[in-house]
């Protein structure tokens, strides 16, 4: 990367390599990242790239001598959404805004930090842009198993907080519950088993629990924000189903455990339903920050006012591993996964110039 380029001119770049999960190629930036860190003189970068359910998965890490802190952000993006006004992989300038895919929600952090490493070489810091953060979080897990973890104890997760400290959110869990029936002619109605009412009974059942804990958690994150979320089986008014899924999730606050919570609905499951089989496709932890104060030493001001956050982020598997972590980055929830996604120019300068502050304190 030419050493001349602006942190805008380096996220319209990253812009234009799709990555969208799924359909992007999350290798192909991947790679494409391992040879900038090189030139950034990294002493090791490593490129992972491995195949799950049929997706190709990737990430890089670069290792800047024996890193206690990590610097972490995405590289994959959600699929465009419908509302783009124009070829969202082609990012323009508009005012003082720069439109695309991915301009906040992270890219932009991305070139943040690489516009930052130009400016200013760390010490024992690592540097990890991780894909599948929009859908199953492989790649951190796999980050997490490998021996790049050893040493370090605290991360900076870049997700589009508008440069403010993020130090709390929600875990999320999903849940499905299945009953497989014999199924038949609706004239059998009243000597067939009825999966649908049955499952219809335990949402119900589920639904009232979670109403029922409505005011519980800390200050700013009431209640277990339970969903039903789907009830799925029937074919035809005169066709007794022969199975039902019923989906529901559930966003425990920071400082509880999903294992807790889900035991409790299982219980419930097995007294309302007993015939239905349960599985856990998504359980992912809530995330506080155990010392947040500790990151003014990197980031400063901007650690002052920290914030709490309304959406997940993987600092909580970071968390959950041992590291402590916060989340910070250029942009706005707001505009991350909606049409025109953009970001602030003059925000994006300041974050590499955060990160710059960032690496300087780290090799002092």
């Amino acid at each position: 990367m030419p050493s001349n380029l602006s942190v805008l001119e380096i996220t319209e770049r990253l812009i234009a390599m799709p990555t969208h999960n799924p359909g992007g190629d999350e290798p192909a930036l991947a790679q494409y990242l391992a040879t900038e860190l090189r030139e950034l003189r990294a002493d090791a970068v490593d490129c992972q790239t491995f195949e799950i359910d049929g997706r190709r998965r990737a990430y890089v890490f670069a290792r800047f001598g024996t890193p206690k802190l990590l610097v972490n952000a995405h590289i994959d993006t959600v699929p465009p959404n419908a509302g783009y006004s124009a070829d969202p992989f082609k990012p323009r300038r508009e005012g003082g805004r720069l439109v695309g895919l991915g301009t906040a929600d992270t890219k932009g952090a991305i070139a943040a930090i690489l516009a930052a490493l130009g400016k200013s070489r760390p010490r024992d810091v690592g540097i990890l842009f991780s894909g599948d953060e929009e859908r199953d979080g492989n790649c951190i897990r796999a980050f997490i198993e490998s021996p790049h973890k050893k040493g370090i104890t605290q991360a900076i997760v870049c997700e589009p907080t508008n440069l403010k400290v993020g130090v709390r959110h929600r875990g999320i869990a999903v849940l499905e519950a299945r009953i497989l029936a014999e199924g038949g002619h609706s004239s059998r109605a009243d000597a067939l088993p009825a999966p649908i009412a049955r499952l219809g009974g335990l949402a119900v059942a589920w639904h009232d629990w979670g109403q029922s804990r409505a005011h519980i958690g800390p200050p700013g994150y009431p209640g277990l924000c339970l969903n039903v979320a789907s009830l799925d089986g029937g074919v035809a008014f005169n066709v007794i189903p022969s199975e039902a899924t019923l989906t529901v999730s559930v966003r425990p606050p920071p400082g509880m455990e999903n294992a807790n919570m889900l035991r409790v609905l299982s219980n419930m499951a097995q007294s309302v339903a007993p015939e239905s089989t349960l599985k856990i496709t998504v359980d992912n932890p809530s995330f506080q920050s155990r010392a947040p104060a500790e990151f003014a030493r990197w980031l400063g001001d901007f650690s002052k006012h920290p914030v709490d956050l309304g959406y997940w982020t993987e600092a909580a598997m970071l968390s959950q591993a041992g590291i402590d972590a916060v989340v910070f980055g250029p942009g706005d929830i707001a505009q991350a996964h909606g049409p025109d996604e953009w970001v602030e120019v003059a925000e994006l300068e300041r974050a590499a110039q955060a990160f710059v502050n960032v690496f300087a304190t780290s090799a002092s």
